[in-house]
């Protein structure tokens, strides 16, 4: 019997006792809150109450009964708030396959307080999605999971319960973050080494697969030369990407509209707070109206909408804003920070990345940018030289704490 169904029944019982005609009513509540009657994430919180690590029915065979116990034992042990959920998640279910809504929506319902979670996500080949909640975190979750991923980037056939040891590993170590990052280290894939050391015949394989290529590429010219130019196959890319910048920047005008009728009718906002909620809305509304003027562009539309959020962020009264991702800040602002080598080079640095693209980051794979036009070439938008564009030089104010002062300011460039 759940807690609250044994609330209800309590209920009932005064009733009978104090007032008998209430007691109907409080048994037709008890009928009515039955624990079928609870959504998923207060039936997986009600499961972690029992035991720290939750297993839907659908991986009985792939994380058995013995191996849970284990890991719940190892867990129970330390003093760290740890969870485990591993449960299918797919498209259209209660949190739409997103993990991070799932451990969010968790997390809820069991309170308050600091508390790590781990979750299992098939979908990328069996990873680890990490996340730490409370004011005490200190990310253990979220470096336990890159750690796991890392580790077993190439290990297909792992078992669950093996990434989950790996990720308790790291969660459990003294400085989770340098245990992450020696993972890292001792797992980079290794650089390539061409073609020295090839057998011959696979040379000469290559070079006569080549000289067929070059043929059928001849022919092909030869056989269009003449024929009427038809459409660039990019111009339904270019539509789509055309759809969706003008999505944002309506997205941001709504957003505009409803922020500046709730900011109108704050009430229990202290000054400073509300002064630096009207000064982030006062900047993204100089982006919008500079775009309406000279022609909307991505990065600017993403700065609309980082700006609001900034704005969001003073009304609620948070000191600290929250620092959206980094490699694209259309990818919201639940970020942790990561330690970013750059490709081909041994230089880091720390910076908010989305699960996705922390997730990415870990694997050597570049993440998915916010693309933008430099020069006539479309680039990552953090490799616009900083004095050209306040988005580059500010991270999208991941970097740092004055993008709304330099909006307001003049310094877009």
């Amino acid at each position: 019997m759940s807690a609250r169904t044994r609330a209800v029944s309590v209920l009932a019982l005064l009733a009978v006792l104090f007032d008998p005609a209430t007691a109907t009513a409080a048994a037709s509540a008890d009928a009515g809150t039955g624990d079928s009657a609870l959504t998923p994430a207060e039936e997986i919180a009600e499961s972690l109450a029992d035991s720290p690590v939750h297993v839907d029915p659908a991986y009985d065979t792939a994380f058995p009964e013995h191996e849970r116990e284990r890991i719940a034992g190892r867990i129970e042990e330390r003093p760290l708030d740890l969870y485990v959920i591993v449960i299918p998640l797919a498209s259209g279910d209660a949190w739409d396959g997103d993990p991070d809504a799932l451990l969010t929506a968790v997390n809820d319902r069991m309170g308050g307080g600091t508390r790590h979670m781990l979750a299992y996500e098939q979908a990328f080949d069996g990873s680890l999605v990490g996340a730490d909640f409370g004011p005490e975190a200190s990310d253990e979750a979220v470096y336990g999971a890159m750690t796991s991923d890392t580790v077993h980037r190439e290990d297909e056939g792992v078992s669950i319960a093996d990434r989950v040891e790996s990720a308790l590993d790291t969660a459990y170590s003294e400085d989770p973050a340098a245990a992450y990052e020696k993972a890292a280290a001792d797992n980079e894939p290794p650089a390539s080494s061409g073609l020295v050391g090839l057998p011959l015949w696979v040379l000469w394989a290559g070079l006569a697969a080549l000289v067929l290529l070059l043929a059928g590429i001849g022919l092909l010219v030869l056989r269009r030369r003449g024929a009427s130019a038809a459409v660039p196959q990019h111009a339904a890319f270019d539509n789509a990407d055309r759809a969706r910048l003008q999505s944002l920047v309506e997205r941001g005008e709504r957003d505009l509209i409803e922020f500046g009728e709730r900011l109108s009718a704050a009430t229990g906002v202290s000054e400073s707070h509300l002064s630096r909620a009207l000064d982030a809305r006062d900047a993204a509304a100089r982006v919008h109206d500079r775009m309406k003027a000279q022609g909307p562009a991505l990065a600017d539309a993403a700065g609309v909408l980082v700006l609001l959020d900034l704005a969001e962020d003073a009304l609620a009264g948070r000191d600290r804003p929250r620092r959206p991702c980094y490699a694209n800040p259309l990818h919201g602002n639940r970020t942790r920070s990561v330690q970013w080598r750059e490709f081909g080079g041994s230089r880091t640095i720390e910076v908010p990345l989305c699960t996705a693209c922390a997730r990415a980051v870990s694997k050597r794979v570049r993440p998915s940018v916010l693309p933008a036009e430099h020069d006539g070439r479309t680039v990552p938008y953090y490799e616009v030289p900083p004095e050209e564009s306040v988005w580059a030089a500010t991270g999208f104010g991941a970097l740092t704490d004055d993008l709304v002062y330099r909006i307001l300011s003049g310094q877009r460039r």
